[in-house]
């Protein structure tokens, strides 16, 4: 019998929190993130949900991390 492997479709969107954990960020960042406009998030039955392609939007959006040096010669 052949197996083939299919990716897990990600969720349709995700609670604040299930986003956070995502994120690697905390729930607070997250908010705050959402009051600050940058992360876009819908209500559905008074849950506040984040679609996933909001989601790798905001991702994609931030700036890039600049490698750092640490004490070695210049």
């Amino acid at each position: 019998m052949l197996y083939v492997h299919t990716p897990i479709e990600p969720p349709g969107a995700m609670s604040v929190t299930a986003f956070a954990k995502w994120a690697g960020i905390g729930r607070t960042s997250a908010w705050a993130e959402l009051r600050a406009g940058r992360l876009m998030a819908v209500k559905v039955c008074g849950r506040t949900l984040i679609p996933y392609r909001e989601a790798e939007r905001w991702l994609a959006s931030l700036p890039s991390a600049r490698p750092t040096t640490t004490g070695g010669a210049r």
